[in-house]
């Protein structure tokens, strides 16, 4: 026999009237109220997390970000010789040992 992961509960108090609310609405739909619930966290959570993932910007800034990522990259003399540093201090097991 499979085992499964145990559902999660979720509780929530409400005032009676909203929880009046709720419940009528969740008939409307021939649902539960916690089918009704899970239902509208579950599109509330997608919303949320596709707003936190997703870059607005306006046209033009999207053309300047475009046109500066079209650019050769120019050399940062600084930025290379530390990630070489990083590299010879990552690589040398006996680094850890003086620092």
């Amino acid at each position: 026999m499979a085992t499964t992961e145990k559902e999660k509960r979720l509780v929530a108090r409400a005032k009676p009237e909203i929880h009046r609310r709720i419940a009528e609405a969740a008939e409307l739909q021939g649902a539960t109220v916690s089918q009704f619930l899970l239902d509208a966290a579950l599109a509330r959570a997608t919303e949320v997390t596709e707003q936190a993932i997703r870059i607005n910007t306006s046209r033009e800034a999207f053309e300047h970000m475009m046109t500066a990522l079209d650019r050769p990259a120019r050399d940062l003399p600084e930025l290379r010789r530390a990630a070489r540093h990083y590299k010879d201090v990552v690589d040398d097991p006996d680094q850890e040992a003086t620092t």
